[in-house]
C-alpha cells in the first residue's frame, strides 16, 4: 500500500517517528538516513522517505528527486568515513527483489576489496529482437504515464 500517512506497522516509520531507536546520519523535511542495525559491511546506511510509500514507482517524484539529490553526499561521507574503496546502492522493489520492509528506502554499502558481498549477478542475453521488443514496450509505458499525468 502506498500512502503518505505513516504505517502503525512499518519499523520504518517508526523509526522515523522515533519510537525505535536509530542512529540517524541526516535529516531533512522529506527523508532520513541512518546506520542498518544488520549491516552487510559496518557503515550500511539506509536512507529512507519520511512518508511511507511501499516502492519506488509508488514514490512521489518530487521526493524521489529529493532522495536523489542526497545519495552522491551520503555516499561521499560513508565511503570517506569506513575507508571503503568503492560502495553499492541498491534499492529493492517488491517481495521478489528481496524487499522485507515495504518502505521505500535506499542502501548504501560501502565496500571493500575482500568483502564477503558477492557481485555481480549472472548476466542475461536477449536474443532474435528481444531487446527492441523489450525496448518499444517500456517506451510505450512511458508513454501511457505521461498520457496518464
Amino acid at each position: 500500500m502506498s500512502h503518505s500517512v505513516p504505517d502503525s506497522h512499518c519499523v520504518f516509520c517508526k523509526i522515523v517517528r522515533g519510537e525505535i531507536p536509530s542512529a540517524r546520519v541526516l535529516e531533512t523535511a522529506h527523508a532520513v538516513a541512518f546506520l542498518d542495525i544488520n549491516p552487510l559491511n559496518p557503515g550500511h546506511t539506509i536512507l529512507v522517505s519520511r512518508s511511507h510509500h511501499a516502492h519506488l514507482g509508488e514514490l512521489p517524484e518530487a521526493i524521489a528527486a529529493h532522495a536523489g539529490s542526497l545519495l552522491p553526499r551520503l555516499c561521499r561521507a560513508v565511503k570517506a568515513a569506513t575507508g571503503a574503496e568503492g560502495f553499492n546502492v541498491i534499492i529493492n522493489n517488491g517481495p521478489v527483489a528481496g524487499q522485507t520492509i515495504h518502505h521505500c528506502h535506499w542502501h548504501i554499502v560501502p565496500r571493500f576489496a575482500n568483502d564477503s558481498i558477492r557481485w555481480p549477478w549472472p548476466q542475461g542475453k536477449y536474443s532474435g529482437d528481444e531487446l527492441s521488443q523489450m525496448k518499444s514496450r517500456i517506451e510505450q509505458e512511458l508513454e501511457n504515464a505521461v498520457r496518464a499525468e
